[in-house]
C-alpha cells in the first residue's frame, strides 16, 4: 500500500519546488547545500520504496 494512495491523502501543491526550506546539508567536499522541497520529496519517495505495512495484530 502506498502512503500516497491512502484515503486521507490531501494533495499538496508547491508552486516553487526549488524553494529553500531553511535547512542545509554538507556535500562530500564540505560545501553547504540548501535543502529544497524537491530534495525532501525525492527522499520521501525513496523511503516509500521500502515501506512495509505491519501485519495486523489480533
Amino acid at each position: 500500500m502506498s502512503l500516497q494512495n491512502s484515503s486521507n491523502h490531501e494533495p499538496v501543491v508547491r508552486p516553487q519546488p526549488q524553494a529553500q526550506l531553511g535547512g542545509a546539508i554538507f556535500d562530500e567536499n564540505g560545501k553547504e547545500v540548501l535543502i529544497t522541497e524537491e530534495m525532501v520529496q525525492a527522499a520521501c519517495q525513496e523511503c516509500e520504496k521500502y515501506w512495509v505495512k505491519p501485519e495486523k495484530q489480533d
